[in-house]
């Protein structure tokens, strides 16, 4: 799978994804759901995410009973038309090996499939 480039700027093909992710701060504990994912990051649904430039632990718990660990850093609030934020996406900056694995072993599962292309 080769990364390619979108009009927002990303490099990494996002792939739909639903799934219950944990994310750790330093101050707080917070449980999200996912709605797309790609090798730089994840997307998390939640309510008052940790703050940009942040640096996160990130557990991403996958269908099959497998999942990804990570630390990644908060890049970005989705923020709704109230000015609601509503979720944040993190970036991936270090994952253990066997995460890696899982991680391209799934977006290799999803990429055999168009429909969960975004």
């Amino acid at each position: 799978m080769s990364p390619t480039a979108s009009l927002s700027g990303r490099v990494a093909i996002r792939y739909l994804l639903e799934a219950t992710i944990t994310v750790e701060s330093q101050s707080n504990f917070y449980t999200g759901f996912s709605q797309n994912i790609s090798e730089g990051g994840v997307f998390v649904g939640m309510e008052n995410p940790p703050a940009v430039g942040e640096t996160v632990k990130l557990r991403v718990q996958l269908e099959d009973g497998g999942g990804v660990s990570a630390t990644g850093v908060v890049r970005w609030h989705r923020v709704d038309d109230d000015g609601t934020v509503v979720g944040a996406g993190v970036q991936f900056v270090a994952l253990e090996p066997e995460s890696r694995d899982a991680l391209q072993a799934m977006l290799a599962r999803a990429a055999q499939d168009p429909l969960l292309m975004e």
